[in-house]
């Protein structure tokens, strides 16, 4: 026992010599540079403890850049289906109605546009034209003064970004320390089965708090998709909303490509002598 305390003391009089080091990376160290550690000691976990929030204290922590936190957890939709277009279509069919409720009925026609000819602009504006019908919104099949302009900008971001918990040397201490305990306590073949259950579970349950329940999780390929009312160079209304899309679908998003001039046909007349 004494051997230890002596130990710990001369770890936490040379915390100078750590501070560019992480906290979590010296109490690692100091735990695994123990001499005296064997299964039942538990002594130098409680000294790296201790360690750890005297280097906090002393100001190893202070940093020359203001630290990147993140925002509150939210949720984004993902789309993958004409359905979700659908969707879409439906809610923004019902802002806008009920943006123009207060107008005389029949009195102001709406154009329905898109900004290019791409697949999702072509299908959702089909979608968005029926679902306005169904609420009783007066729509022109031509350019008129009120216009409803649909657009849709591709977000690409180049950083390659994953969602994942703030603590991955936390979980691989708790990871090594059922792995300990299991080595240690020589659990039968029930216990190691359900230790393993919910060793499953909970990471399972990371994976799915981190990355939602659509298939695949967060890309980095998202899309904007927004709706103007305007009549002139006035804005009435508007919408916005931003979707998850496979980098496969962007296809779906893109205008398609000019086709390529026909080359021209030359044509020969045959003369008999």
């Amino acid at each position: 026992m004494r051997r230890t305390n002596a130990w710990c003391a001369e770890w936490t009089e040379n915390t100078a010599l750590l501070c560019p080091l992480p906290v979590v990376t010296v109490a690692t160290m100091t735990c695994m540079s123990s001499p005296h550690l064997h299964r039942g000691s538990v002594q130098p976990l409680i000294a790296s403890a201790f360690l750890a929030v005297a280097l906090l204290a002393s100001g190893c922590s202070t940093l020359d850049v203001p630290r990147a936190d993140n925002y509150p957890a939210t949720d984004q939709k993902k789309a993958r289906a004409v359905h979700h277009w659908d969707v879409l279509a439906d809610d923004v069919a019902a802002r806008i109605a009920g943006k123009i409720s207060d107008w005389p009925a029949g009195e102001h026609p709406i154009h329905v546009s898109v900004a290019s000819e791409s697949s999702f602009n072509q299908g959702f504006r089909k979608l968005l034209i029926v679902r306005l019908l169904d609420r009783g919104v007066v729509l022109s099949t031509n350019p008129a003064a009120v216009e409803l302009a649909v657009e849709a900008q591709l977000v690409q971001h180049e950083a390659a970004v994953q969602n994942r918990v703030v603590t991955p040397w936390t979980r691989l201490a708790a990871g090594i320390a059922v792995a300990r305990d299991w080595a240690v306590h020589s659990p039968g073949t029930a216990s190691g089965i359900a230790g393993g259950l919910a060793l499953g579970l909970a990471m399972d349950a990371a994976q799915l708090s981190t990355n939602g329940t659509a298939a695949g999780g967060p890309t980095r390929t998202e899309v904007l998709i927004t709706t103007a009312l305007k009549s002139g160079d006035r804005y009435l209304a508007g919408s916005a909303d931003v979707y998850y899309i496979e980098r496969d679908d962007v296809v779906l998003y893109q205008a398609p490509l000019p086709s390529a001039p026909l080359a021209p046909v030359k044509t020969w007349k045959v003369v008999t002598p």
